[in-house]
């Protein structure tokens, strides 16, 4: 038959049939050889292409199996505090007096109440103390020259439960892991700024904002040869301060470490009394005592003598999103727990995004296992499917605005600034990253203009990060180049 084909083909009488797109040509096949590389093929890979118009699977891979997400997790809590807070949505932090004012003199305790605001830094305001400098103001506007008590700090708003259980030990050191409190400040942690010794064999130079007598610094750290590889680490220390060890390269340029407060309430009402001090405003006790029992508030038929509201809602998502700030994730669950289901706590939040998921979204319950709001916990349990399907709700919820807005852009802004920077703008994505664990959801543009949805998390890879994350893009630019646009069957490989 082929021979006769091709004789009256030869004859001109018959065009040759076409031959018939290899496997290699298909998306399907481009997406599974990059999947097979040596440095891959050896994680778990879970993938769901959808074309974001019509619904149809361009590719699927594992997408309804349970993967850790990382930070790819934050897109739940940003879309679940879109849903029930206003856009409008404020943090209030409020400074109460237990006593009478009187001649200037409050005859009492003055009381810094939070209510999870993660917004009191040089992020939002002109310096790291600029909110206090205003309450400050605020009280002495109204006479106040001295307090006769002590600062409270007032965290009764969330719970206690500064930490996830699950938290890597390490991590909790650092702004990534930081305390989640009511009363927060600088994203709980100090900037240690750090630069060498003039020679080898001395200390490092160690300085630290803000400035206050709550940071102790043990400088065990030394100076060493130029050019070898910096150990400099922290740790918590004796007493409540802070430890630096390791040595520091003689010549190194200077180097900021954020690492994050034991006691995050004490924190913030230390630095407020020092403002209150530098302000004018005496106060008779330096000792600042805290408060988490919601009965014993002080703050409760207080009266409010000065108050602060946070920036509105999108300018918390925003650095959950755009730079995957952990702790603002954490702040922000909690708040959504307080707010809807009236309990500032882990367990409320995660109900709240749970019961969004399923009865909003429509997402199966069988399809998350949340542990935290932020990704960092190994607890976590996602399938690809669940995270395309919330995308597709952001994508088509005009509530949600503010969530697909705060996404990192291709070549841009953000998380994905130096990632597809051969795609720029075409790519708007949430990324994540913990041990083991890389992974990408969001919107891919094609250059047809059509849209497609997406999610790629790899698993258990035992490679470095940055091999998963060139796996991971080289995916998504097999997507961008276009190929088969009809149902692809589910991969289980």
């Amino acid at each position: 038959m082929a021979a006769l084909l091709a004789t009256h083909a030869a004859a001109g009488n018959l065009a040759p049939p076409r031959p018939a797109a290899t496997s290699q040509s298909t998306l399907a096949a481009r997406i599974d050889s990059i999947l097979a590389r040596p440095a891959l093929r050896q994680a778990h890979w879970g993938v769901l292409v959808r074309d974001a118009a019509t619904g149809r699977v361009l590719y699927a891979r594992n997408a309804e199996r349970h993967f850790i997400p990382a930070s790819a997790l934050k897109l739940v809590v940003s879309a679940t505090a879109a849903h029930h807070l206003p856009a409008d949505f404020r943090f209030r932090t409020t400074v109460h007096g237990t006593g009478a004012v009187r001649d200037g003199v409050l005859e009492g305790d003055l009381v810094l109440y939070g209510r999870g605001d993660p917004m009191i830094s040089d992020r939002y305001f002109p310096s790291r103390a600029a909110v206090w400098e205003a309450l400050a103001d605020s009280l002495k506007a109204r006479g106040i020259r001295r307090v006769a008590g002590a600062v409270v700090a007032d965290e009764s708003f969330f719970d206690a439960d500064y930490l996830r259980g699950d938290w890597e030990a390490y991590d909790t050191r650092w702004w990534y892991g930081a305390p989640v409190s009511a009363l927060g400040f600088n994203d709980n942690s100090i900037d240690f700024r750090i630069l060498p010794g003039v020679t080898p064999g001395e200390r490092p130079r160690i300085t630290w904002e803000p400035q206050s007598s709550y940071v102790t610094l043990e400088n065990t750290a030394a100076t060493g040869a130029a050019g070898i590889a910096s150990t400099l680490d922290f740790e918590r220390w004796r007493g409540g301060g802070v430890r630096a060890y390791g040595v520091f390269p003689a010549g190194a340029a200077a180097k900021t470490e954020h690492f994050a407060v034991a006691n995050a309430a004490e924190f913030a009402g230390t630095v407020f009394r020092e403002v209150l001090e530098r302000r004018g405003i005496e106060v008779a006790n330096d000792a600042v005592r805290v408060v988490s029992d919601p009965a014993r508030s002080p703050a409760r038929g207080a009266a409010v003598l000065a108050e602060h509201q946070s920036p509105p809602l999108e300018k918390a998502i925003g650095p959950i999103l755009m730079n995957s700030q952990n702790w603002f994730a954490e702040q922000l669950l909690k708040a959504v727990g307080r707010q809807v289901a009236g309990e500032g706590s882990w367990d409320a939040g995660l109900r709240v995004e749970r019961e969004f998921l399923t009865g909003v979204v429509g997402i199966d319950s069988a399809d998350v296992v949340l542990r935290d709001a932020s990704g960092l916990s190994a607890g976590n349990l996602v399938t690809p499917r669940a995270l395309v399907q919330l995308l597709d709700y952001v994508r088509r919820t005009p509530r949600q605005a503010v969530v697909r807005g705060a996404l990192p852009v291709s070549g841009g802004k953000g998380s994905l600034q130096a990632r597809f920077t051969d795609l720029p703008g075409r790519v708007r994505a949430k990324t994540g990253y913990i041990g083991n664990v890389d992974s990408l959801a969001g919107y891919l543009t094609r250059a047809d203009g059509g849209e497609v949805t997406f999610a790629i998390i790899a698993n258990a890879s035992g490679q470095p990060s940055s091999r998963m994350k060139a796996g991971i893009d080289d995916v998504v630019r097999a997507v961008a180049a276009g190929g088969e646009s009809r149902n692809i069957p589910q991969r289980r490989p």
